[in-house]
């Protein structure tokens, strides 16, 4: 049978193991990552130039005879310009206003209802006090 100090030793060890290939892995996704969003950005540089270049030749040269100059897909060209204009920023829909009291939509909601009928039986009370 081990002994005590023997179990934590094997204890200790299976655990620097798996500790140590934690550590080399999550490192190793870190560094790839950060390497992959550098290339991501490049690359993104390099399609915006492309377009750039693209679109200011475009007066002495179509896409069609480009592509059969360069052996690049139309497609692939057409991507590339598209990458190269600004992206319009979406539009901001307007808050949308509560319903108005009594409105078509309150007469389905029996919660709206209840409040609207206790309103007027409160304002009915009221009035012939007012009144005195």
């Amino acid at each position: 049978m081990a002994t005590t100090d023997e179990i934590r030793r094997r204890v200790e060890l299976a655990d620097a193991e798996r500790s140590n290939r934690r550590l080399a892995t999550a490192q190793l996704v870190g560094e790839l990552a950060h390497r992959r969003t550098v290339l991501a950005t490049e690359l993104q540089e390099v399609d915006v130039k492309l377009g750039e270049l693209i679109t200011e030749a475009e007066d002495v040269m179509s896409l069609p005879e480009l592509a059969s100059f360069t052996d690049v897909p139309v497609d692939e060209l057409t991507k590339w310009t598209v990458a190269s204009k600004p992206k319009r920023g979406r539009r901001k829909r307007s808050s949308a206003r509560p319903p108005k009291p009594g409105s078509s939509s309150d007469q389905h909601n029996p919660a709206v209802q209840e409040i609207s009928s206790a309103q007027q039986a409160t304002s009915q009370a009221l009035a012939p006090a007012a009144a005195q």
